[in-house]
C-alpha cells in the first residue's frame, strides 16, 4: 500500500468548523489511516468566522490527537500548522507566534475568499513572501479568478507560490469545473501538494487513496509520490539547530 501525507485537514477537535469533538477526530483518524495516510498536518482555521483559537490551546488539542493516532499505529504522526485566512496583519501575527506556520517552518498555508480578485490575491501572496515566508496557496481550485484564467495561476506559480489542491477536486467531488482546472494543473506539474481538507468523517472525510490512484495512473508514480508524500515530507523533517542538538517537531 502507498503511504500518503495529508497536509491540509481540520482534525483538531472543537477549534473550528472541522471535527466537533474527540470522537469525530478518532473516526477521521481511522478513515485517514485506512486510506494510507501515515502523517497529517492539522491545519485549523485562523479565520474571522471559522475559528481563531489560541496556539496554546491548539498545542494541547494536538497532544490529544497524537495519542489517539498512536493508539491506531505508533508510527502514525500528527503535526501542527494553520490554514490562514489572509489579512494585512498576518506577517506580524506569524512573527509574534499568534498564528502558526506549518510545523514551525517558514512555510504558511494561506487562503482567500473564493470571490477575491486576482490583484488582491497576488498582492496578499507577495505581502507574505516579502515578510520572508514561503507561501502555500490553499485549494487553488476555489478561486474563481484563477479557474477562469489559467495564465493567472501560472503567474502565481512563477512567483514561487506553492499550489495545494484538495483530493476531492482531483476525483470530481467539487464539480466538473474544479476537476478540469486541477487536471490542467497536474498536466503542467504545477501542484505542490494534495490535502484532503477534511472537516468530518462523513461528507468531508480524509479521503486520499482514490485521488492518488488517479494521479498515479494518469501522470505516473513519481509525480504522485511527489505531491502526495515527498513535498509535504520536507516540512516534517527534524530541524537541525546546532551540531549535536536536534529539535524534533
Amino acid at each position: 500500500m502507498e503511504r500518503y501525507i495529508d497536509m491540509h485537514c481540520h482534525i483538531l477537535p472543537g477549534v473550528d468548523d472541522g471535527a466537533a469533538n474527540m470522537e469525530e477526530t478518532e473516526r477521521m483518524l481511522r478513515i485517514a489511516y485506512e486510506e494510507g495516510v501515515r502523517c497529517m498536518i492539522a491545519t485549523p482555521h485562523y479565520h474571522p468566522r471559522r475559528g481563531h483559537e489560541q496556539p496554546e490551546i491548539l498545542r494541547k488539542k494536538l497532544t490529544l490527537v497524537r495519542k489517539a493516532a498512536q493508539r491506531i499505529d505508533d508510527k502514525f504522526r500528527i503535526y501542527l500548522g494553520t490554514e490562514i485566512y489572509f489579512g494585512q496583519d498576518i506577517p506580524e501575527k506569524l512573527r509574534q507566534g499568534e498564528v502558526l506556520s506549518m510545523n514551525r517552518r517558514n512555510q504558511v498555508l494561506v487562503e482567500f475568499s473564493p470571490a477575491d480578485n486576482f490583484s488582491y490575491i497576488k498582492q496578499g501572496l507577495q505581502h507574505i513572501q516579502l515578510a520572508g515566508y514561503e507561501v502555500i496557496l490553499a485549494h487553488a481550485e476555489r478561486y474563481l479568478c484563477l479557474v477562469d484564467k489559467f495564465e493567472l495561476t501560472e503567474h502565481i506559480w512563477n512567483m514561487g507560490v506553492n499550489i495545494q489542491v484538495n483530493s476531492g477536486s482531483i476525483t470530481g467531488d467539487s464539480g466538473r469545473r474544479a476537476k478540469q482546472f486541477v487536471k490542467e494543473l497536474l498536466e503542467h506539474e504545477m501542484v505542490f501538494a494534495v490535502g484532503s481538507d477534511a472537516h468530518n468523517s462523513g461528507s468531508r472525510a480524509p479521503h486520499m487513496e482514490k485521488a492518488a490512484a488517479y494521479v498515479k495512473k494518469k501522470y505516473g508514480t513519481e509525480y504522485m509520490k511527489k505531491i502526495f508524500y515527498t513535498n509535504a515530507a520536507a516540512m516534517l523533517k527534524k530541524i537541525e539547530t546546532e551540531p549535536g542538538h536536534e529539535m524534533s517537531h
